[in-house]
């Protein structure tokens, strides 16, 4: 990064351009950002020292000798056109990440259509008790704090995104793929697409790939595998209200027990990739062991808020048919009680392709709350619209409501009484969450008496 002395970061306030704005600052080097809306991440970089425009324009590229920009920002964008005019050097974020994981000794990518940020947290917080220092950057809040760890050059610990196949531009010592749940449909238009992208990713990986049993038939050799019938196994797994406890075997011997003060039967599977992982790289057990128990549950996953008025409200960034229903069948073991789910679906695409998925999953809840369609990057269409999946949800389930906005949508919940209400989505639906935080919630220790 040392031959740049001023990057521009278009876009700067996205959670995964942040954190790299943040390295670069870190680096001494002279950065400047500009995004549509004034939030806590444009704040905090302002305050580390970056200069923050809230208007996109010309002049904002002035000086830089990098402009780096989010896919999520369109080509047409005015500072892209006068950086491009004025021949100042443009690099996708993705692309830049490659260039700064190049700078690394050791790189472990972390792929798969969800879960990589977990991952990424446990085995960061592992690595940490073990006494080594990696750097960390990924696309949500480590350990309840941020984006970014900042270490040493030797590890580098990467969420790895397969959006436009962006996790082809990291090279990578070992590449961990979660699942292969498709996704994306606006840029991989079949399956098939979606696993060739996560093959090629698999073929990066210098050392070796680290994956879920499931999906290793997708693989060629150099693999170590995770799950039902993988070399690490979870066994006699418990569910508790504020805990899971679960042994892992390595090839059928018991290797060593693993405590999680986190929720969701999904952190089975993330906890034991991590064990995996961690193992691979000559990790102590004790470490191992210490560090799970040691891991705080990330932001907006299954996050435990409070209570508004008699219910229990958790929030997840499930937008995803299958991180739906893994949510919601997590909630039934936990609690014996009737589930109200509000949803934002996100993107028109997404919801698209998945229509009848969405309603299947979602109507494992009792009653069902469906907000206007995050549109991220994209413009309606047809049949992919929010009050589509309400249509098609309203023949599958009585106790259905579609509602415009955020307000309504609390007047809603508050005349719900005694359910658990999980608030579920990756867009602005984290305002609802805060809202109910800030205004309605007594936050508890725990959860046991309720």
């Amino acid at each position: 990064m040392s031959k740049y002395k001023k990057i521009h970061f278009v876009g700067i306030g996205g959670i995964g351009m942040s954190a790299l704005a943040k390295l670069c600052l870190h680096a001494g080097i002279s950065i400047s950002g500009s995004d549509k809306q004034k939030t806590n991440i444009t704040e905090e970089l302002k305050h580390l020292g970056a200069k923050i425009f809230y208007r996109h324009q010309k002049s904002n590229v002035q000086n830089a000798s990098l402009v780096v920009y989010t896919c999520a920002v369109g080509e047409n964008n005015v500072e892209i056109i006068e950086a491009k005019n004025k021949g100042i050097e443009l690099l996708e974020r993705a692309e830049f990440l490659g260039l700064i994981a190049s700078e690394y000794e050791n790189i472990i990518a972390v792929a798969g259509s969800h879960g990589k940020t977990t991952v990424c947290g446990m085995i960061a917080k592992v690595f940490e008790i073990a006494g080594k220092k990696p750097t960390v950057l990924v696309g949500g809040e480590i350990n309840g704090k941020s984006n970014l760890i900042i270490g040493e050059k030797e590890t580098l610990i990467v969420e790895a995104c397969e959006y436009k196949e962006h996790f082809l531009k990291i090279g990578h010592d070992t590449g961990v793929i979660l699942n292969v749940d498709y996704d994306h449909p606006d840029y991989f238009k079949t399956t098939t697409e979606y696993e060739i992208a996560f093959q090629k990713f698999a073929q990066k990986s210098r050392q070796i790939t680290i994956t879920d049993e499931k999906y290793s038939i997708l693989f060629e050799n150099n693999i170590l595998t995770f799950g039902s019938g993988g070399v690490y196994q979870a066994k006699h797994i418990k569910f508790e209200e504020d805990k899971i406890t679960y042994d892992v075997y390595k090839s059928g011997k018991f290797f060593l027990q693993i405590t999680l003060n986190c929720l969701g039967s999904f952190n089975v599977k993330n906890s034991l990739c991590s064990v995996a992982i961690c193992d691979y790289y000559g990790i102590d057990k004790k470490h191992i062991k210490l560090g799970l128990s040691k891991f705080e549950n990330l932001k907006r996953r299954y996050e435990y808020i409070g209570k508004i008025n008699n219910n229990i409200v958790i929030t997840d960034y499930a937008h995803h048919p299958t991180q739906l229903e893994s949510c919601i069948k997590t909630t039934q073991k936990l609690y014996k009680k009737s589930i109200t789910v509000v949803f934002e679906p996100h993107t028109y695409s997404r919801t698209k392709k998945f229509l009848s998925q969405f309603a299947d999953a979602l109507c494992y809840a009792q009653k069902i709350i469906i907000l206007p369609t995050y549109s991220a990057r994209e413009k309606p269409i047809k049949g992919g619209t929010s009050r589509d999946l309400y249509e098609t949800l309203k023949f599958k389930k009585a106790n259905i409501s579609f509602v415009r906005s955020y307000k309504k949508c609390l007047k809603e919940l508050e005349r719900i009484d005694g359910n658990i209400i999980l608030i579920l989505g990756a867009g602005s639906i984290i305002k609802l969450a805060n809202t109910i935080k800030q205004n309605y919630i007594n936050l508890l220790d725990n959860t046991k008496n309720n």
